[in-house]
């Protein structure tokens, strides 16, 4: 049986949700992002997020781990192509899944 669009949508959802709230956890509340403009809070202003403070407690949170790491931050990406949709897909891959290889 196929699912709905308004399913799939509420999934999404609810799985970014999910990685938003780990992401609190996994930053202890510092260099979250500003949502939906994806900037940084605790950085000078228009700071685009991960800044570098940001990417250093994400490496360091996942450790060894860079393929969790990787797909940590590219279901991230899903969620900001979503919020910013007239940043291009490219510089976006840049900013939030190049930087974990």
């Amino acid at each position: 049986m196929a699912e709905t669009p308004t399913t799939v949508r509420a999934a999404r959802a609810i799985q970014a949700e999910r990685s938003m709230s780990a992401l609190n956890r996994r930053m202890n509340g510092e260099h979250l992002p500003r949502r939906p403009q994806w900037q940084c809070q605790m950085c000078e202003p228009d700071t685009p997020w991960p800044c570098h403070p940001a990417r250093v407690h994400l490496a360091e949170a996942y450790g060894r781990d860079r393929i969790g790491l990787s797909m940590y931050v590219g279901g991230l990406l899903f969620i900001v192509a979503m919020e910013l949709p007239d940043v291009a897909p490219a510089e976006l891959y840049e900013r939030f899944v190049a930087w974990t290889r």
